[in-house]
């Protein structure tokens, strides 16, 4: 516990959460980027459910969306376009 204590007790600035941040985001994104070009059946599923609200840019919206969500499609749900 005391490890715990002394590593949330430094002070950190805001510029360097930033930057963990975005060195975080980098793996997220590249995973997503993967996950989304190996499972094309779910993004043109989200793509046909987004024609209608999103007739231009429906496939880049589904395959952006199928990027950012890929934790959730890992877990094997499907997500609902209701």
């Amino acid at each position: 516990m005391t490890v715990w204590r002394r590593v949330l007790s430094r002070r950190v600035s805001v510029e360097a959460m930033i930057e963990l941040a975005m060195w975080l985001a980098i793996p997220y994104l590249l995973i997503g980027l993967v996950w989304a070009f190996f499972d094309a059946e779910q993004v043109r599923a989200i793509e046909t459910a987004l024609q209608t609200r999103l007739p231009a840019g429906a496939d880049i919206a589904a395959f952006v969306q199928t990027t950012l969500l890929w934790p959730l499609l890992l877990l094997g749900t499907d997500i609902c376009m209701a």
